[in-house]
């Protein structure tokens, strides 16, 4: 995939967060190099997305485990 920032010609909705990108503001464009009639618009900064960044989960302690699985012969 192929992408380059350009201003938007007309209205289009953001890929990313779904929210409108104007006609006129710099937006990003990607388009598929094996069909590229599918073109996707992103926002340079999307106002509605989340931080990329956050914090790595802690470590889970080892603990006991609830039953020990036994063999058994009957």
């Amino acid at each position: 995939m192929s992408d380059h920032i350009a201003v938007a010609k007309h209205n289009h909705f953001c890929d990313f967060c779904g929210g409108l990108v104007p006609k006129g503001e710099e937006c990003r464009s990607i388009h598929d190099d094996f069909m590229p009639k599918i073109v996707y618009f992103e926002h340079l900064r999307c106002p509605t997305a989340k931080a990329i960044h956050t914090d790595p989960p802690k470590p889970m302690k080892p603990g006991k485990p609830k039953f020990m699985p036994a063999f058994c012969v009957c």
